[in-house]
C-alpha cells in the first residue's frame, strides 16, 4: 500500500478517536448529571412519602379520635338510657307492690322519712324486679348463648345414647334459664322441654321458640309419669336450693326416668380454689357448694348405676401457669383447673 494512503488512514483514525473521546466525555458528563437528578428525585420522592405518611397518620389519628369520641358518646347515652330504664322498672315494681299489697302513698312517704315500717312480704312486683336482676347478672357473668352451647356439647354423646336406650323418650331440663340446653336438644332433633321460675328468662326462652313452662323442679317431676323420660338435667340449679330438695329430685328422677335414662347434675366445682373462694359468691342466690363425694353418695343411695364424676371447663389460663417455670403444676391446677363439676347417673336397665 502506498505510504501516503497509509498515512491518510492513520490521520483519519486519529480524528475519529478524538471524536469518540469527546462523545465519551460528553456522555459521562450527561450520565453524571442524570445521576444527580435521579438522586434529587429520589430525595424528593422520599420527602413526599414521609409527608404522605405523616399526613396519613394525622388523618388516621383524627379518624380514630372521632370514632372513639362517637363510641364514647353512644356508650354514655346507652348507659344513661339503661339507667333510666332500670329506674323506671324499679319504680314500676314498687307500684305493683303498692297495688297488690294495698300500700298507700302516705305509708310509703312515712317509710321514706325514716319512721319504722315492717318489711313487706315478697310481692309480684318485687319478684319481677328480682327476676330481671338475676337475668342481667347471668347475661353479664355466665357467658353468651354461644359460649354456653359450646360448654354443653360435652354431654351430646351421653344424651344421644340415652335417647337410643330409651327408644326416643324426651328430655326434661330443670331450671332451664334462657334455654341453651333446650336449644342444643332442638339442634340434635331431640324432643325436650324445660321448667324455670324466672319470668324474665322464661320470656327469653319463649322468644327463641323453645318449649318452656314456669314451674318449679319438684312440681315438674311430681307431675311426670313413671319411666317417661330419657334424660333429666339440672345445669347449675342444685347450688340454688336446699340439699333436701336436691336429694328429693335425685330420688324422684329415678322414678320418672326410663330404664337406661340419665340424671345429669352440673354445679360449680369447689375443688377449684378461685371458684370456691370468689366466683361462687358472685351469685347471691347460691346457697352452698356441693362436692363430688356428696353427690356421688347421693346418686348411689338413690339407686343410680353406673355413676360418673366429671370435672369440666378449666380456666383459660391453666396451660399458661402449668408451663410457667418455677410454678407448681399442682397449685396451678388448684387455682385454674376445672371450674365445673358434673355428676351423671344412669337408671339401671330392667333385667329380663
Amino acid at each position: 500500500m502506498p505510504i501516503l494512503k497509509r498515512f491518510e488512514r492513520y490521520i483519519s483514525a486519529f480524528f475519529k478517536l478524538g471524536r469518540i473521546e469527546r462523545i465519551a466525555k460528553h456522555t459521562a458528563v450527561r450520565t453524571e448529571e442524570l445521576a444527580g437528578r435521579t438522586e434529587e428525585l429520589a430525595g424528593r420522592t422520599e420527602n413526599t412519602e414521609q409527608r404522605l405518611r405523616q399526613e396519613m397518620e394525622t388523618v388516621s389519628d383524627s379518624i380514630r379520635q372521632a370514632i372513639d369520641e362517637k363510641i364514647g358518646a353512644q356508650d354514655a347515652w346507652a348507659k344513661g338510657r339503661f339507667a333510666e330504664q332500670s329506674l323506671h322498672n324499679s319504680e314500676l315494681s314498687r307500684r305493683l307492690d303498692r297495688l297488690f299489697l294495698g300500700y298507700s302513698e302516705a305509708a310509703v312517704q312515712t317509710a321514706d322519712q325514716g319512721q319504722s315500717q315492717h318489711t313487706p312480704a315478697p310481692s309480684e312486683g318485687f319478684q319481677l324486679f328480682m327476676d330481671t336482676f338475676y337475668n342481667r347478672l347471668e347475661n353479664k357473668f355466665r357467658g353468651s348463648r354461644e359460649d354456653i352451647l359450646n360448654r354443653l356439647r360435652v354431654y351430646q354423646p351421653d344424651v344421644e345414647a340415652a335417647v337410643i336406650r330409651t327408644e326416643g323418650k324426651p328430655v326434661l331440663d330443670l331450671g332451664c334459664g334462657r334455654g341453651e340446653w333446650l336449644q342444643l336438644m332442638r339442634a340434635l332433633e331431640i324432643r325436650a322441654s324445660g321448667v324455670d321460675l324466672n319470668t324474665a328468662q322464661i320470656a327469653e326462652a319463649e322468644e327463641a321458640g323453645l318449649n318452656v313452662e314456669k314451674l318449679d323442679a319438684r312440681t315438674a317431676l311430681a307431675k311426670a309419669d313413671d319411666n317417661s323420660l330419657s334424660v333429666i338435667s339440672a345445669h347449675h340449679l342444685i347450688e340454688h336450693i336446699p340439699f333436701t330438695d336436691v336429694a328429693w329430685i335425685a330420688r324422684e328422677a329415678l322414678r320418672v326416668l326410663a330404664p337406661g335414662g340419665l340424671l345429669i347434675f352440673e354445679t360449680p366445682n369447689p375443688r377449684n380454689v378461685l371458684v370456691g373462694a370468689t366466683s361462687f359468691h358472685n351469685d347471691p342466690t347460691h346457697l352452698r357448694p356441693l362436692t363430688d363425694p356428696v353427690l356421688s353418695v347421693l346418686f348411689e343411695t338413690a339407686g343410680y348405676h353406673p355413676v360418673e364424676t366429671r370435672f369440666l371447663h378449666p380456666h383459660e389460663r391453666l396451660d399458661e401457669f402449668q408451663a410457667r417455670p418455677g410454678f407448681d403444676p399442682e397449685l396451678a391446677h388448684l387455682l385454674f383447673g376445672p371450674q365445673d363439676l358434673a355428676m351423671i347417673g344412669q337408671k339401671p336397665r330392667e333385667t329380663p
